[in-house]
């Protein structure tokens, strides 16, 4: 990836970075909440209680996700194979 690309990406995330943000919220309280379905740990409280405030509960799984994750998310980014690569020659087969 040239310094330009890198930019670009960096300028798109920027732009983007809100709705990401929301999506990812999202995304965690979702697999959050079939989690405790799948494996019935939702028998010690009602669920119904928990979604009467939605974007509070959303903005409560994500502070204690990324309590318990944000130096295990950032120790992998060290090790992330680079995905530009294969997805550069994705696309350049589709042309």
């Amino acid at each position: 990836m040239n310094a330009e690309q890198e930019q670009k990406i960096k300028d798109l995330i920027s732009k983007y970075n809100d709705i990401l943000l929301v999506s990812m919220r999202l995304a965690i309280a979702e697999d959050f909440v079939n989690l405790m379905l799948l494996n019935r740990d939702d028998s010690e409280f009602v669920l119904k209680d928990l979604f009467q405030n939605k974007e509070e509960f959303n903005k409560l799984i994500m502070k204690e996700f990324l309590k318990k994750n944000s130096s295990t998310v950032i120790q992998e980014l060290k090790f992330m194979e680079n995905p530009l690569p294969d997805f550069q020659n994705l696309l350049a087969r589709k042309k």
